[in-house]
């Protein structure tokens, strides 16, 4: 016996296929999971049908970079430049359970299941961590049916980055800081001891979750460990995810450190090559995107956390342009706001237009949805399985109902997806054919009873953080210059 699917008679598919086509009034065939045909299917094909003449049908997102411990933090601060979001994070993550970690995971995908993401790479933690800590987040993804990198956040050197600028430290915080334990180093072969277990425990690139190491950003990491890293992963075949260059501190270190652009040491080091994805990606030299272009380093841009914060505009259409495959990703929630992926990549097309007055050069819709389907699933390692609506690809589809205003008319879906669509006409997802969302309600997990239980866990997350609250804020205002 085989499972069938038959999406039939969509009003479009916007099938993100090698010719980009949008095709109206097509049929997507599914047997066990993956795509078989897309076009005209003869009644009686398969098992389970849906009526899809009212639905706009788009390949699931992938979010290319979030932080599932910082679900519970959205809203928790305005005025916060990108050193003082950090240490305040410490306080909203740190010391979590296992139940805490699996409600914030399951409440993140809570947002990016019910507005059409699929997939995520998860930067996780925000500190050190342990296989409990690894287990918990594993288990809240498979419980949710989403696929997930869980690309496992390590550092063996300071966070120098966002310490207080010079004479805005208060001497009392330095004592302090080093008691709590805030962000502390851990030894090179320890860690990478432990991403490894995690990987030969957990890493399946044939199912539904991945295990990546992930170092922090390269500054926060020893030559050795970011060697390392690429190392296992090639031994593993995995993927490998980090933070890079957000914000222009960040550059003027590695400048004064190596002599030269972060970017070249990392090839220096060896470690550019297409397994690594890297988010942010916003203060490069000049020659610094064609190195990314031939080595097939994934940029994942993230356009609201790099405004909000202040960190800056990452130059995505010189990307483009260059030959660099980008992704896109939403970041965590309390410096992006959501994870609903449609502010991301409308804010991707706009967000430099008045930098440049050559039209040519803008970022289009269609490169924006290119970002969020066949770029994310190339920072997953993904590309022959998801990121469009094809024959043999994985059967991992958002169907949004277009008795909305936002789709009346029906003109051009793939401007009205980035510019008009919110995710509120989200209606049915499928992950590798299996229903995960039914007229707008997840099926996959009890999604109210997380809801229910976010509130209580992130209140007792912040009374057992208090000091660590009390001093990450002081941390923060001095870190404000």
């Amino acid at each position: 016996m085989h499972d069938t699917l038959l999406i039939r008679g969509a009003a479009a598919v916007v099938t993100m296929d090698a010719q980009a086509r949008v095709l109206r009034g097509a049929d997507i065939l599914v047997r066990d999971g993956v795509i078989t045909h897309v076009g005209e299917v003869p009644a009686g094909a398969a098992a389970r049908v849906i009526d899809a003449r009212n639905r706009v049908v788009l390949p699931g997102m992938v979010n290319a970079h979030t932080h599932s411990p910082l679900a519970f933090a959205k809203g928790c601060y305005d005025l916060a430049n990108h050193r003082a979001a950090l240490w305040m994070f410490q306080a909203f993550t740190g010391n979590a359970t296992r139940d805490e970690i699996r409600c914030a995971a399951l409440l993140n995908c809570i947002e990016m299941l019910t507005t059409g993401t699929t997939a995520c790479i998860d930067h996780f933690p925000e500190q050190g961590f342990g296989m409990e800590q690894v287990d918990a987040v594993v288990d809240a993804y498979r419980e949710s049916g989403m696929r997930a990198v869980v690309a496992l956040r390590v550092f063996d050197e300071p966070y120098t980055d966002i310490y207080p600028p010079a004479g805005a430290f208060p001497p009392d915080l330095d004592a302090r800081l080093r008691a709590a334990g805030v962000l502390e180093p851990r030894p090179t072969d320890e860690l990478l001891a432990l991403v490894d277990a995690a990987v030969q425990r957990h890493h399946d690139p044939a199912g539904m979750i991945q295990i990546a190491p992930a170092p922090s950003n390269p500054m926060r990491c020893s030559d050795a460990l970011l060697v390392g890293c690429q190392a296992l992963a090639g031994r593993r075949d995995t993927p490998v995810h980090c933070h890079l260059l957000e914000t222009r501190v960040q550059a003027e270190i590695a400048h004064k450190r190596f002599g030269r652009s972060q970017i070249s040491h990392l090839d220096q080091l060896g470690v550019l090559s297409d397994r690594l994805s890297a988010a942010h990606v916003i203060w490069l030299d000049d020659d610094d995107i064609p190195l990314l272009a031939q080595r097939g380093v994934v940029p994942v841009h993230n356009p609201e956390s790099n405004v909000r914060g202040g960190s800056g505009v990452a130059p995505v259409a010189r990307m483009l342009r260059g030959g660099v495959t980008v992704a896109i990703g939403a970041d965590g929630s309390p410096s992006g706001g959501n994870q609903a992926m449609q502010h991301s990549l409308r804010l991707a097309t706009i967000i430099a237009r008045p930098q440049d007055r050559d039209v040519s050069r803008w970022v289009t819709t269609a490169d924006a949805l290119g970002m969020a389907t066949r770029g994310g699933a190339a920072a997953m390692r993904q590309s022959h399985r998801i990121g469009a609506i094809a024959p043999g690809m994985q059967a991992d589809m958002a169907l949004y109902d277009i008795a909305s205003p936002w789709w009346t008319p029906l003109n051009d879906p793939v401007h009205q997806f980035i510019y008009s669509e919110t995710g509120a006409s989200l209606r049915e997802v499928f992950i590798a054919g299996r229903q995960v969302v039914a007229e707008g309600r997840i099926t996959a997990f009890d999604a109210d009873a997380v809801l229910a239980e976010a509130q209580a866990r992130f209140a007792a997350l912040l009374e057992r953080n208090a000091g660590l609250l009390e001093l990450s804020r002081r941390l923060a205002e001095a870190s404000l210059g």
